[in-house]
């Protein structure tokens, strides 16, 4: 189920930065600009995430 949940977007990592041109999507943990639908490795999901993966077990 992971496939369906993971993406940058739903990682407690993701941090949008509202800015006069947009908004641009960061990372925390690797310290550089990301997309929303992009994902790595190192995905941790946020807590209601979480709850929505177990719902579907």
């Amino acid at each position: 189920m992971k496939r369906k949940f993971h993406c940058c977007a739903t990682c407690t990592h993701f941090l949008p930065i509202k800015e006069e041109k947009g908004t641009r999507y960061t990372c925390k943990r690797l310290g550089y600009d990301t997309k929303p639908t992009y994902q790595f490795n190192c995905w941790n999901p946020k807590p209601h995430v979480k709850k929505l993966m177990e719902k579907e077990k």
